[in-house]
């Protein structure tokens, strides 16, 4: 009798266990298919999240260690200063600023085009101004690195695509500028309450600035053509003159950032590392009284103006009383100071050009560069009184015989605090002109003392993605830092 009643026992158990897994395999199945649930990621925490990353990336260490020196806007102390000197030894920096490039903005981003194109929450007006944010974050990456992953760039969650091929920048600028033209040509009619009505932190859903922001993006990637592709370049342009575009600080693209410190700049200008400001840039303000000295640069503990010379070798340096030389200037560099994308003044310094080399047109180039100068004066609260001497002195007028250097320069100064852009810029156009090294007391690096022009593939990018990256080298040239990027022919 007890061996029965242990059987039935037994029996009971093993069917309990049995059932057991199932009941809890329903109660699962029925999370998943709960309506309340949670199914799918939010494409508008992405896209601010990408946003927030892009913004962010105007102060990484692209920035702070590399492009900010090469622009000769400041110099850096510590190790940070390094890069200056036209060192290429910063392989894990290298491998860093491609990495935080992709999995910053172009991770979350990637994401968003794919949610906001696939057949069952397809959105073409958030696809539409994701793809201005995806092109703000592969130009950045393809202007510092030069050919790069780009249509299979940030693919790997999505596709998973996990070796990307690399593409030319002649297929990417093609590219990036068919993007923002479908995007304008979608936004002008577009119905606002599809966007991103509760997560836009650039212009808070306002389409008409989406719109002249992304045109006024296709002009600066249009006028980088310039020397590559002048018949793009040009035919780009006039698109983007029929279209609106940005004009007053109201349309300008920034982000002020909230968490942590805040604004990157200022940890840099009373912490670690320390950036003190150049002597080229402080010069150039000063010898032609520019209002917007005492607004990019601090005065130093003898209430003047006191620069950095970039380059300078380890002995030089030590020499050079580091600490006591002027900051970044606390507009630029307090927790709530704005971090830009782009802005007015830099759009009708653009048109200037445009209208001087395309044009042939030194009226209307004086008048679109004069409108550049005061729109930036007006950018950094000038005085009204300051702005009205400077707008009347030789500076604020185009002299007819070297006007694309002064309309260079006015750019150079315009674009701060975005550095990375100053530094495009000057391998673009040669103004500012940075002199090649040549005073003993200036390190000459890798590159004989001849500015950088791109930032190296990283080791573990050429062991990880050989074969794809040897065949950008093939085509682009050796990865050396001196090897200009496709449309850096000036």
């Amino acid at each position: 009798m007890k061996n029965i009643q242990k059987t039935i026992m037994k029996i009971i158990v093993v069917m309990v266990m049995v059932v057991v897994p199932f009941s809890c395999q329903d109660r699962l199945d029925d999370l998943r298919d709960n309506p309340n649930a949670v199914t799918s990621i939010d494409d508008a925490a992405l896209f601010t999240k990408a946003v927030r990353s892009l913004f962010l990336g105007t102060t990484d260490q692209s920035v702070s260690r590399f492009s900010g020196h090469y622009g000769h806007y400041f110099v850096a102390g510590s190790t940070a200063r390094i890069p200056d000197q036209y060192g290429d030894g910063f392989d894990g920096q290298y491998n860093g600023m491609f990495n935080d490039m992709y999995g910053g903005v172009i991770r979350h981003i990637e994401e968003v085009l794919e949610i906001t194109s696939a057949e069952e929450t397809k959105n073409e007006v958030r696809h539409s101004i994701a793809n201005i944010i995806a092109v703000l974050g592969y130009a950045k990456i393809t202007d510092a690195f030069g050919e790069i992953p780009f249509t299979e760039g940030g693919k790997g969650k999505t596709q998973d695509i996990i070796l990307p091929k690399y593409d030319t920048q002649e297929v990417i600028y093609r590219e990036m500028i068919a993007r923002l033209t479908t995007s304008i040509d979608i936004l002008k009619t577009a119905d606002a309450s599809m966007a991103y009505p509760n997560s836009d932190p650039v212009f808070n859903n306002d389409m008409d600035k989406w719109v002249r922001f992304a045109n006024s993006v296709r002009l600066r990637l249009a006028m980088r053509l310039r020397y590559a592709d002048s018949a793009l370049s040009q035919q780009t342009v006039a698109q983007c003159l029929s279209e609106p575009l940005m004009e007053d600080n109201a349309h300008n693209a920034f982000m002020i950032e909230t968490e942590g410190n805040g604004n990157a700049w200022f940890t840099m200008r009373t912490g670690f590392p320390s950036i003190k400001m150049s002597t080229m840039l402080i010069d150039q303000l000063q010898a032609t009284t520019d209002p917007r000295l005492p607004v990019f640069v601090s005065e130093d503990a003898n209430g003047s103006f006191s620069g950095m010379t970039n380059g300078l070798d380890d002995a030089a340096f030590g020499a050079s009383n580091f600490a006591a030389k002027s900051d970044m200037g606390t507009r630029l560099s307090s927790p709530d100071s704005k971090l830009y994308i782009m802005t007015a003044s830099e759009t009708w310094l653009l048109r200037a050009e445009a209208a001087l080399v395309y044009n042939n047109d030194p009226t209307q180039a004086n008048t679109l560069y004069r409108k550049g100068i005061e729109t930036s004066l007006n950018q950094w609260e000038v005085d009204a009184s300051e702005i009205v001497s400077f707008m009347a002195s030789p500076t604020a007028t185009l002299s007819g015989s070297n006007d694309e250097e002064q309309i260079g320069t006015q750019m150079w100064l315009a674009l701060i605090p975005n550095y990375f852009e100053g530094w495009s810029h000057i391998r673009r156009t040669g103004y500012p002109v940075i002199a090649d090294r040549t005073a003993a007391n200036l390190s000459q690096g890798v590159t004989n003392g001849v500015l950088p022009t791109r930032f190296l593939y990283s080791s573990f990018e050429l062991s990880s993605n050989n074969d794809n990256v040897m065949e950008a080298i093939s085509r682009q040239g050796a990865n050396k830092i001196d090897t200009p990027v496709w449309w850096d022919k000036n």
